[in-house]
């Protein structure tokens, strides 16, 4: 689901909350041809982020699908979409992001 934009925060009993992140949804697959990842329009993003890659193929699990996104933080833990158009198709690497990983409150 998409996130939704809303002019104030509110409370609802059994709504999660989560803070907006401006990023790319990529899906990260592994299994024993080893691992890729692929934007949410079908587009395969495992030459761009070679080091994303690598972490993934790094996690113990023989085979498995990650759900996420892709983001930079400039030093103030602000998220920077444009940085990520800055990197070329090549696999040419930017200045290193900060890396941050974390579980959704409402996923198992």
């Amino acid at each position: 689901m998409a996130a939704t934009e809303v002019a104030r925060p509110f409370h609802r009993d059994g709504w999660v909350y989560e803070e907006k992140v401006d990023g790319w949804r990529v899906l990260a697959y592994k299994d024993t041809a080893g691992a890729r990842l692929i934007s949410r329009k079908g587009r395969d993003l495992t030459r761009r982020f070679p080091e994303l890659v690598a972490a993934v193929a790094g996690i113990e699990p023989p085979t498995l699908i990650l759900d996420g996104e892709i983001a930079v933080f400039d030093r103030r833990l602000l998220s920077r979409f444009e940085w990520l158009d800055t990197r070329g198709w090549s696999g040419r690497t930017t200045p290193r992001p900060i890396a941050r990983a974390g579980r959704s409150p409402g996923s198992r």
